[in-house]
């Protein structure tokens, strides 16, 4: 199964992108600085029937951005 990594995925675009791709049958990385704040939306994927897991990263940091990408590629395995 595909899986679609967003970016700085917040309540709005984020999770608009999110559901788009997970009805097309991605499962989804959400990536921000606050992954405890992407639980909403993870949850009402899941109502929805897509797999999504927050991640850690801060895009403005290259280090912060690999490992959040490292985890959600592990993570997707």
């Amino acid at each position: 199964m595909p899986v679609i990594a967003i970016v700085g995925a917040g309540l709005g675009i984020g999770r608009a992108i999110a559901r788009i791709f997970g009805a097309r049958g991605f499962r989804v990385a959400l990536l921000s600085r606050d992954p405890a704040r992407q639980e909403p939306t993870v949850a009402a994927l899941a109502e929805e029937g897509v797999e999504a897991v927050a991640f850690r990263a801060d895009a403005g940091d290259p280090a912060s951005l690999a490992a959040g990408l490292a985890a959600a590629k592990q993570r997707a395995r």
